[in-house]
This record gives structure tokens, sequence and C-alpha cells, in this order.
């Protein structure tokens, strides 16, 4: 690796987050992401179609549930995406998730995978309750939408979207706001998860009013997990967060509401303002490049050690790692895996979020492996 020190230089000794410039950089940098609020009230429709045929499962042999994936499969779900029904200008209209939910590549509950039906190539994501929407399709059957998120696009269910005037939405986002600072918390029937914002009408001291996705209103007082507006980063609350929710099992595309590698690091972010973009490739492309490659282990934990732990991300091909420090002498990693690869080859299946020691764990291989090292600053 060359060059690193003189990346390094001109660091400083402030590792202060400047959440605002670093959102801003996530959406100028990812074309996927786009600020609703400002998403325009008409799109060409050839965009649209382009969109959302732009992206295809895996090559090689796929199964869709139990069967194996042939060619009538893939018409159907295209049919179901009733893309000849996309004029030459397409009218954007507006609302937000009612609940938690999941975004899929196809408009349908449809398992596609390689023999492991956890990883479903169906799924991009879960999707929190309140999050704006521009909906830019119906599906076929009219039970899908095809909307843009802030950070993704694609397929949701019609029944978990509430559609709304521009300016509906506008009010709702206007409005302050607690923040979900622990991996779930329940509100009026409804389920919240890592960062998810929850805007409320009223406050009366240790009370909110709090709106909730289907237009009703509940009073809570202020309860463990809930935090009034983001909260200013530290390492400390980083580190307190992450370990809670160490040992919660892995899970792609986080289509049982938990988290794989990449939204786990997005929603850890989400707790202090900070947005990212939704998978580790494109979040590649947020923060400052360090390095981005090693010649050993010494020379990436050398370089690790003048880092700042939890704002500093290490990259491998499809999968990303925060870097949580040294502690008694070893680099400490946490990140959702489903397996990693030790130093004799043998591969072990972790499956969950984990917290690990590169030295005591026989990783320190993944030198190897990681492709880029950015500081999120």
């Amino acid at each position: 690796m060359a060059g690193w020190l003189l990346l390094l230089f001109g660091l400083g000794l402030s590792f202060a987050l400047d959440v605002v410039g670093l959102s801003a950089q996530s959406y100028a940098r990812i074309e996927h992401m786009k600020r609703v609020e400002h998403f325009p009230p008409v799109v060409e429709g050839a965009k649209v179609r382009s969109w959302i045929t732009e992206d295809q499962p895996p090559k090689g042999e796929l199964f869709i549930d139990g069967e194996r994936l042939k060619e009538s499969d893939l018409r159907k779900l295209r049919e179901e995406a009733n893309l000849e029904a996309i004029g030459e200008v397409v009218s954007v209209s507006y609302g937000w998730t009612l609940r938690r939910t999941n975004m899929r590549l196809y408009p349908s509950d449809a398992t596609i995978h390689k023999g492991n039906p956890r990883i479903d190539y169906n799924q991009y994501t879960l999707v929190e309750p309140f999050t704006p929407l521009a909906v830019l399709h119906t599906s076929r059957s009219g039970k899908w939408l095809y909307v843009q998120a802030p950070y993704m696009r694609g397929w949701l269910k019609r029944e978990d979207v509430y559609l709304a005037s521009r300016e509906k939405l506008l009010e709702n986002l206007s409005l302050p706001f607690l923040v979900v600072a622990k991996g779930r918390v329940e509100v009026g029937g409804f389920v919240f998860g890592l960062g998810a914002r929850i805007p409320y009408l009223e406050k009366k001291r240790d009370a909110y009013r709090l709106l909730l996705p289907d237009l009703s209103s509940l009073w809570v007082k202020r309860q463990e997990g809930l935090v009034e507006g983001y909260l200013p980063f530290s390492e400390d609350r980083a580190r307190y967060i992450l370990e809670e929710l160490l040992g919660t099992p892995y899970d792609w595309g986080g289509k049982e509401g938990r988290w794989d590698c990449s939204s786990l690091v997005q929603s850890l972010f989400w707790v202090f303002g900070a947005e990212l973009p939704r998978n580790s490739a494109q979040q590649a492309r947020v923060g400052r490049v360090v390095a981005t490659n090693f010649s050993s282990y010494e020379e990436l934990r050398s370089l690790l050690e003048k880092l700042p732990p939890f704002r500093t991300l290490l990259f491998m091909r499809g999968h990303v790692m925060i870097y949580g420090g040294i502690e008694g002498g070893d680099v400490v990693v946490y990140h959702s895996v489903h397996r990693m690869t030790r130093e004799d080859r043998t591969q072990w299946h972790i499956n969950a979020v984990a917290k690990n020691y590169l030295e005591r764990d026989r990783l320190r291989n993944l030198h190897r492996a990681i492709v880029s090292v950015n500081l999120l600053e």
C-alpha cells in the first residue's frame, strides 16, 4: 500500500462528524439516492422504464421459491411490471410507507435464489414506516407500486403505501421528530427500527403526541430507545448501539426486519443524522478513501491505529465492516456477516451481527480482501 501516510496528513486532531456534508455527498455521488421532497413532478417515461429494467438477478442457475427459474417465470414477472403502460411522460405521485415493508426487484413476493432461499435476489431492502416516497408506476394487477425512496427505488406493495399530496408529505417532513436509537421499538402497533424517524405534533415535558403513519396520533412518554432529534455522534454512542445488537441473526436485504452488512452501517448513521447509501458498493463511494490495498496485516493495523473508531469503514467485495478500535492490543470490527474465511481457509458461518477481534479470531488474512478503507468525516 503506497501513499496512505500522505493521505492521513491533514486529518487533524478533531474527528467531529459532519453529518450534513456527509449526507450531501451521498446524494451527489449516488444516482440511486434522491431527496423525495425535491423530486420533479414529471419524469420521462423512458427513464422510469430504464430504472425498472436496469437490475437483473445474477447469472447462473436460479430457483424461484422451490423450483428452477425458467424464462416463462421471468416473463410473468416482467408482465406484472406493466412496462407497456408507461407513457412518454410520468406524473409523479407522493406518499410514505404505512409500515415496515420490503422493497423488491420485481413486483412479487417470490423468492429468487441460488439454492439458499435466505439469500433472496428479489429483495432490495427493508423500508421503515414513514419513509417518504415518489410514486412512479403501478403494476398490472394494481397490487404493487414502483417508487423512489431516498436511498433506493423498487417495488412496494400498494397496501403498504399511504398516498398523499406533495404538500402533506412536506408538512410531515417539516415536523420535529423522535429517532429510534435501539434495534426496534413498537408504538401504537407500528414497529420502527434503528434510525427510523417518528414525527410528533406536541410535546409536554417528557411526553410526545406522535403522528403515526396512518395519520392517527398517540401520546407516549419518552422511553428507552427513543431520543428527540438526531443524536450528536460519539464513539461511545456508536459502540453502545452496536453492542446491543450483537448476536442478532444476519438478514440479507433486511427481509425479516433485521440487518445485513450495509443496512447495519446505514441504520447506525441514521441515528446521528447522516444519510448513507444502501449497499456496500455505493457506501464505498462516500467518505474519504484513505487506503485501497495492503501488503500485510501489520500494515493494515498500523493504519487503523491512526484512524478514529466507528467512523472508519473497511470494505471487501460485497461486504462492509465498522472499525471499532483496538481492544487488548487487538483490532476490533463490527459487522453483520453471513460467513468469513479464517487464516487456515476454513469457513466460519457467523450469521449474525458480530464483534470480531482479527488476531484472536484468526482473521488477519482479511488484509488481502480489503479493497478500501474510508473515513467518514
